[in-house]
């Protein structure tokens, strides 16, 4: 057993002699590997626990179908391509494959709280709508199953769209 350990000591130090540019590729991958697994993990801590959004009134209940999203591949539609660790794809509709800019809306301004994705024919981009238990928001965004008097609240995470759920309400457009 010790020559053995001897033999892997003696290798490990002739690579460290020969080919320093080698291990330090490899430190540095090993390092970036970290990284990435700690943001795709989540790097502890976590989030606090949500409650759930309460039910609308009956005065709130209307005709306008309002869904939550996000912006993770499940709700937009996208992952990341080359094991996981390249850049986010589309996974369906005409741009299938073809690079995705995540959390960019199709209008190009970045999704926060109040943007809201519907039907050009019924909100134009720009629209500025009032949503009971959301707040305002303004379209800036389309998606694949939204038609009609259909709309999608964005959320910053992938729960609270989820605890959103489906509500008909009475959404008000703004001058």
């Amino acid at each position: 057993m010790g020559k053995a350990r001897n033999n892997i000591a003696a290798t490990v130090r002739r690579v460290l002699r020969k080919r320093p540019r080698l291990v330090w590729y490899a430190v540095a991958c090993g390092f970036a590997l970290a990284v990435v697994l700690a943001v795709v993990r989540g790097c502890g801590g976590g989030a606090p626990k949500l409650t759930a959004i309460p039910p609308p009134t009956e005065e709130e209940k209307g005709d306008v179908l309002v869904t939550g999203y996000c912006s993770c591949g499940e709700c937009c539609g996208w992952r990341r391509s080359w094991l996981g660790l390249g850049p986010a794809v589309y996974t369906y509709g005409p741009m299938k494959g073809r690079r995705k800019k995540v959390g960019v809306t199709a209008r190009g301004t970045v999704a926060k709280h109040g943007t809201v994705a519907a039907d050009p024919k019924v909100f134009p981009f720009g629209t500025r709508l009032k949503i009971p238990g959301y707040g305002m928001g303004v379209v800036e965004d389309v998606g694949g199953a939204i038609n009609g008097r259909h709309i999608d609240v964005w959320f910053a995470s992938h729960e609270e769209a989820r605890l959103w759920g489906r509500r008909n309400l009475k959404v008000v457009p703004l001058p």
